[in-house]
């Protein structure tokens, strides 16, 4: 036998080609599913110094460093895997999993699609291409790869689920509703599909028999924070203010106030600032305990080590002993400011709504701004709620922090103003009603947020600043271009 003969029998024989480090290989296939990884990987290791080119075990060492969160490396293992053995479709699906898993979502969907090219009958595989389409937003294939996980299985609840799923984004509500609810004669528990069932129904103006789906999730998983979310709109747009603030404050308490560890091992410099600058101000107004001093103190240690810290300019790491000082207070609401609906209203009532929309209608696409939007005591009421709740727990690049309507951001007259702003302005807004809302802090000597597009129908923007912290009284704090996003344009590009 010449040498490539030889080469072409070891790769096609994989494990078979091993001899007497075929014991060595069960002894790590039984660590690896054991969950004893180290173990498992140095036996792997040991037996691809010996054969490097057994597919097998690079195969399963790649799925060790995935496991592991060494994804470039997982992808370089098991791509090496499928030169030496390219009939496998394991390697190929498992492959798809770690691209998809670092958004390499182009690859994965070759990964997958050669892996049902070797096996045909690979549901998990075909399931996991209709999932990745479905996040590239090419609906008519991932409705058509989830058809086909169905051929193999009709009875899977899950991929039913997805089904459903990529129909209500093609607006197909009526066959979305259907596709939940065979998941759900398949699978009565399936918590997704019970959610998604009432998200379907919402989005399609059947809100009590929404409201009846998100409620009986809950009976199903008490404390399920999508649910209580998508419970809040449904209530909103029933016109419900009070029990929508209910909900995202349930979902917020659920998110925030959970007492979980941090594994967190660095933090936002701006953050710390941040934070030490508003329980000093808590304090100082009474809003706040004494008992919250301690926790002041290490906010303040941590934000003078920021000042000093090289490195990172937006993060900093932390020792287990100052995140276990901090971690009882660090991801909680503290405080969140009472910000009650106003009974005279909160939009301005003087506005021009005529010339308004028409400045707006007349814009290609269609902007405008309004000075003098709220009234002088809706603005100081959301200006105050923001300046003393303790709910921006989101930190970004660039030293900005962030809140939504899900994590604290949510109050009875904010969803006022969002209601009295589209009736009051149906020439812009239509039929369209609240779907998201969030704000952002700025440190006044970082950059903030970098140029971006908002993806809405129509998107509102507040600068609610004081004219006193304002070095440019006559332009704001926003800089707005007049440009639109194209349309197959995702939110990170």
């Amino acid at each position: 036998m010449n040498r490539p003969e030889r080469k072409k029998q070891e790769k096609r024989l994989g494990s078979q080609a091993l001899g007497p480090l075929q014991q060595t290989f069960a002894q790590a296939v039984a660590h690896h599913q054991a969950g004893r990884l180290q173990q498992a990987a140095d036996l792997y290791q040991h037996i691809l110094t010996e054969q490097p080119r057994h597919a097998d075990s690079l195969h399963l060492l790649g799925l060790v460093a995935y496991k592991t969160g060494r994804l470039e490396e997982a992808v370089g293992l098991i791509t090496n895997a499928i030169q030496q053995d390219s009939t496998k479709a394991p390697y190929c699906f498992n492959l798809g999993v770690v691209l998809q898993k670092q958004g390499k979502l182009d690859d994965a969907v070759d990964a997958y699609r050669r892996a049902v090219k070797l096996n045909p009958s690979h549901l998990e595989a075909q399931s996991n291409l209709g999932n990745v389409l479905l996040e590239q937003g090419k609906l008519d294939q991932a409705v058509a790869a989830y058809q086909q996980a169905l051929r193999l299985n009709p009875n899977s609840a899950e991929a039913h689920n997805n089904l459903g799923v990529a129909l209500k984004e093609q607006g197909k509500f009526a066959p979305a509703v259907a596709a939940y609810e065979q998941a759900l004669k398949l699978n009565p528990h399936h918590v997704e599909a019970q959610n998604n069932l009432g998200v379907a129904l919402r989005d399609h103006g059947k809100l009590d028999e929404a409201v009846a789906a998100f409620t009986q999730t809950l009976a199903m998983r008490p404390g399920h924070v999508k649910a209580h979310y998508d419970r809040a709109f449904a209530y909103l747009w029933q016109g419900k203010l009070d029990r929508a603030v209910e909900e995202l404050r349930a979902s917020a308490e659920t998110k925030q106030n959970h007492g979980w560890p941090m594994q967190d091992t660095t933090v936002s410099k701006a953050r710390m600032k941040h934070d030490a600058e508003q329980v000093q101000h808590l304090l100082d107004r009474g809003l706040l305990g004494q008992a919250y001093k301690g926790y002041l103190d290490m906010l303040r240690q941590l934000r003078q080590r920021a000042v000093q810290e090289s490195g990172s300019p937006w993060r900093m790491p932390v020792s287990p002993g100052e995140y276990q000082a901090i971690a009882p207070s660090f991801n909680r609401i503290l405080h969140q400011a009472d910000c009650p609906s106003l009974p005279g209203g909160a939009v301005n009532p003087s506005l021009n709504v005529a010339a308004i929309e028409a400045r707006y209608n007349a814009k290609r696409p269609e902007i405008t701004y309004v000075d003098g939007l709220l009234t002088e005591e809706a603005l100081r009421s959301i200006h105050r709620f923001c300046l003393d709740s303790t709910i921006w727990k989101r930190d970004y690049p660039n030293g900005y922090l962030g809140a939504f309507l899900g994590d604290g951001f949510a109050c009875p007259l904010l969803l006022q103003i969002a209601e009295e702003l589209r009736l009051k302005l149906p020439g812009i807004f239509h039929q369209h009603k609240l779907t998201q809302s969030w704000a952002f802090k700025y440190d006044s000597a970082l950059t903030g947020l970098n140029m971006h597009a908002d993806a809405a129908a129509v998107n509102v923007n507040f600068w609610i600043t004081p004219d006193e912290a304002n070095l440019d009284p006559d332009h704001g704090g926003l800089v707005v271009w007049d440009k639109e996003a194209p349309q197959d344009w995702n939110f990170k590009e």
